[in-house]
């Protein structure tokens, strides 16, 4: 009995956090909905105030009944942008709270998409700027590329290098030297095998020689 509790802790082990993770697609999704939300509010109010701009526009003799579009569109763009903006950086603290506690690694992907200081999923051209820098003089080294991606809510700047390798792990670099290791003694075993099978040729060899003077008749 002891037996197949171990091995049913075992395979529940492996989907405990199934459902935890199942949790983090959901907020990822929710707040990346909510953030294209407020875009398409944002591209909505926009076109609105262009179409009501011309109609803003009224004779001189009517001064009386002139209205502010200008002032009208901002205000029905804050009311919609601001709620659904809220709510998605609602749903990244979470992800992060969630992820944090239940100490589950998020992918480097889904990190680079998010503000660590406001929670704001970066979107390109909308939520955040991309710009390549190089920091050599004159900018000679192409090796020295650096994406500078700045958060436009915030003004948080990340930098992730273009060019540059990765360091390997402390475990690959332990193999490597093994591996050396091991082809570094086989090549020494080899060669004092080679040695002593050469010296062992020429042991047989003189005593061969001896033999054979040995054989000839004395005069």
């Amino acid at each position: 009995m002891a037996k197949a509790k171990g091995k049913k802790e075992a395979k529940n082990s492996k989907n405990s956090q199934s459902h935890i993770r199942a949790r983090l697609d959901y907020l990822h999704q929710a707040s990346a909905y909510f953030q294209g939300k407020s875009t398409l509010t944002e591209g909505q109010n926009v076109k609105v105030h262009k179409h009501t701009s011309d109609a803003g526009h009224v004779d001189p003799e009517d001064n009386d009944h002139t209205v502010d579009t200008q002032q009208v569109c901002s205000v029905d763009q804050k009311k919609t942008q601001e709620p659904l903006r809220n709510l998605s950086r609602v749903c990244v603290s979470h992800l992060r709270a969630v992820a944090m506690k239940t100490q589950i690694r998020l992918p480097v992907t889904l990190k680079r998409s998010v503000c660590k200081r406001c929670d704001t999923i970066l979107i390109p051209e909308v939520t955040c700027s991309h710009e390549t820098k190089n920091a050599s003089r004159g900018g000679k080294k192409p090796w020295a590329d650096v994406l500078v991606v700045r958060c436009l809510s915030c003004g948080t700047e990340k930098r992730f290098p273009q060019t540059g390798k990765r360091g390997r792990k402390l475990v690959e670099r332990r193999n490597e030297k093994n591996s050396a290791s091991v082809l570094d003694v086989n090549s020494l075993e080899v060669d004092t095998s080679a040695a002593s099978q050469g010296e062992a040729v020429e042991l047989c060899k003189e005593n061969m020689s001896m033999l054979d003077a040995a054989d000839v008749p004395v005069t």
